[in-house]
C-alpha cells in the first residue's frame, strides 16, 4: 500500500467513534477559538478589501461570509472567512507550528453549511484534517530551510482531506482530492507583515474545498501524489522528509493527544508569544513602566532573522517584530488586538520605547515551539538590572490554560461583533458541537443581526 492510499484509507475509514475523547475535546476548543477569531478578524480593515473583492465576483448565495451583508459560494466563503480567521494571527496553532485552524475550519464550515451537515460530522472532518496537516508538518520539520509559509503548503492537501471526509468521498476520490489539493500549494514568508499573509490560509481553504468538489464530480489527478516522482514530497521537502512520522501509527496515535496545541494569548506571530510574555512578566513583577527603563534587551533565537523589525511599517507589521512586541508590552497594560493598530504603532510612547529595545541573537536557542525560550533583560534608570525568562507562555502545550482563562480571550473576540446573549449562545453551541443537528444553525449564529 503506497502512502497516498494509506492516508486516503485513514480518512475514509475513520469514524467519529474512532477518535479518542481527548482529541475530540481539543478539537472543540480549537474550533471555538477559531470561531472567535473569525468574528474579531471580520472587523479588521484588511478584510474589507477581500469582502469587496468576493462581492464583485458574485457566486451562488449558499454560504455565510462573516461580517458581510451578502452570501456566496463555498469556495469564496472559505477564502474570505479563512482570511478573517487568520488576519489577527491569533488562532490556535499545532505542533509543529502550523495554522491548522484557519486553513481547515472555514472550508469545512462552508461545505457543512451547504450540505446541512451535523455538528458531529464537522468535528470528525476537522479532527482528520488537523491530523493530516500535523503529520505532514512533523514529517517535514527537518526541511525547514524550504522558503514557504506553512499554511500554504500543508493547508491545501489537509483541507482537501477534511472536506473529502465531510462529503463522504470514497477511497479513490479521496486520493484524487489529495492530488488536486497538493497541486494548489504555495505561500511566501516574504509577505509576512502585509495583507497578503492572511490570504495564505484563506487560499488553502478555498483550494481544499475546490479539490473535494472536483474529485466528487469525477475530476482526475495523480492518485499517488505524496510519493510519486515530482510529486508533493519530492518537490517540496526532498530527502529530509521523514515518512515514518507521516505514516507511523496512523489512526492509532493522534498528534493532538501526543503533542497538544498552542493557544495564543497575544495576537501576533507564534515566536512573539514568548517575547511578549517575558516583557509582560518583567513589567508586572517589578511594577515598572517604559519611563523607568533605560534599555531592554531580548535574548532570542538567531535562527529567526526575519523577526527583527526595529521600525515596523505598520501595526500589522509589528506582529512579526520582536522589538515592537517588547515596546507594546512595556507601554500597555494589556497587549491585545488593538495593540497592533497603526494608532498604537505610531503613538509617541511606542515610538520612544522602540528606541530602547535591542536584540541579543543566540544561535543555541532552539526554534521548535516545545523547546524555544526568550529572555528579557532591562537596565533601569535607577541602576538596577532585572531579568525575566519565558520558557512556556501561558496557553502553550507546555503551560496550558483552563476553560475559564480561554473564555476570557474568546469573549473579548466575540463581543466585538455579537451582543452578549448571542455570544453566550454561540459559545454553548460550539462547546456542544457534537450534538448539533444542522451546521446552518452555527452559520446563522455568526451573523450579528
Amino acid at each position: 500500500m503506497n502512502a497516498t492510499e494509506k492516508i486516503a484509507r485513514f480518512i475514509v475509514n475513520t469514524r467519529y467513534e474512532d477518535i479518542p475523547q481527548p482529541v475530540l475535546a481539543a478539537t472543540r476548543t480549537i474550533i471555538l477559538d477559531g470561531v472567535a477569531n473569525v468574528l474579531a478578524g471580520s472587523t479588521q480593515h484588511e478584510v474589507d478589501y477581500i469582502r469587496r473583492y468576493v462581492d464583485r465576483l458574485g457566486g451562488r448565495p449558499e454560504c455565510t461570509v462573516v461580517g458581510a451583508k451578502f452570501r456566496t459560494n463555498p469556495l469564496l466563503a472559505a477564502f474570505a472567512n479563512g482570511a478573517a480567521m487568520h488576519v489577527l494571527d491569533y488562532e490556535p496553532q499545532g505542533i509543529p507550528s502550523t495554522h491548522g485552524t484557519s486553513t481547515l475550519l472555514p472550508g469545512i464550515l462552508a461545505l457543512a453549511e451547504v450540505n446541512s451537515s451535523a455538528g458531529r460530522d464537522v468535528v470528525t472532518a476537522f479532527a482528520i484534517g488537523w491530523e493530516i496537516q500535523q503529520r505532514i508538518a512533523m514529517a517535514a520539520r527537518k526541511a525547514d530551510s524550504r522558503p514557504f509559509h506553512p499554511p500554504g503548503i500543508y493547508g491545501p492537501p489537509a483541507c482537501a482531506a477534511g472536506c473529502a471526509k465531510l462529503l463522504g468521498l470514497d477511497e479513490q476520490k479521496t486520493r484524487v482530492a489529495l492530488g488536486i489539493g497538493a497541486s494548489r500549494t504555495g505561500a511566501l514568508f516574504a509577505n509576512n507583515g502585509t495583507m497578503t499573509k492572511c490570504t495564505h490560509p484563506g487560499n488553502s481553504g478555498r483550494m481544499g474545498v475546490e479539490a473535494a468538489l472536483l474529485a466528487a464530480d469525477g475530476f482526475t489527478a495523480n492518485d499517488s501524489i505524496f510519493e510519486t516522482v515530482r510529486g508533493y514530497v519530492e518537490t517540496l521537502y526532498g530527502d529530509a522528509f521523514i515518512w515514518e512520522d507521516m505514516l507511523g501509527g496512523l489512526g492509532e496515535q493522534w498528534n493532538l493527544a501526543q503533542h497538544g496545541f498552542n493557544i495564543k494569548r497575544y495576537p501576533a506571530q507564534i515566536n512573539m508569544q514568548w517575547a511578549t510574555e517575558s516583557v509582560v512578566l518583567l513589567r508586572e513583577k517589578n511594577k515598572i513602566s517604559a519611563d523607568d527603563v533605560e534599555w531592554l534587551e531580548l535574548e532570542c533565537s538567531s535562527r529567526r532573522p526575519g523577526l527583527s523589525r526595529p521600525a515596523p511599517a505598520t501595526g500589522l507589521d509589528g506582529k512579526f517584530s520582536y522589538e515592537y512586541v517588547a515596546a507594546v508590552a512595556l507601554t500597555q497594560d494589556q497587549v491585545g488586538i488593538d495593540s497592533f493598530s497603526d494608532a498604537v504603532r505610531f503613538s509617541p510612547a511606542v515610538e520612544a520605547t522602540l528606541k530602547k529595545i535591542r536584540l541579543k541573537p543566540n544561535p543555541d536557542i532552539p526554534t521548535t515551539t516545545t523547546e524555544t525560550w526568550v529572555q528579557a533583560t532591562a537596565k533601569l534608570k535607577d541602576g538596577r538590572v532585572i531579568v525575566e525568562r519565558c520558557d512556556a507562555f501561558r496557553g502553550s502545550s507546555r503551560n496550558p490554560i483552563n476553560r475559564d482563562a480561554h473564555l476570557v480571550k474568546v469573549r473579548d473576540c466575540m463581543r466585538r461583533v455579537l451582543p452578549e446573549p448571542k455570544m453566550e449562545r454561540l459559545i454553548g453551541m460550539v462547546e456542544n458541537l457534537d450534538d448539533l443537528k444542522d451546521a446552518r444553525e452555527l452559520a446563522r449564529a455568526l451573523v450579528a443581526e
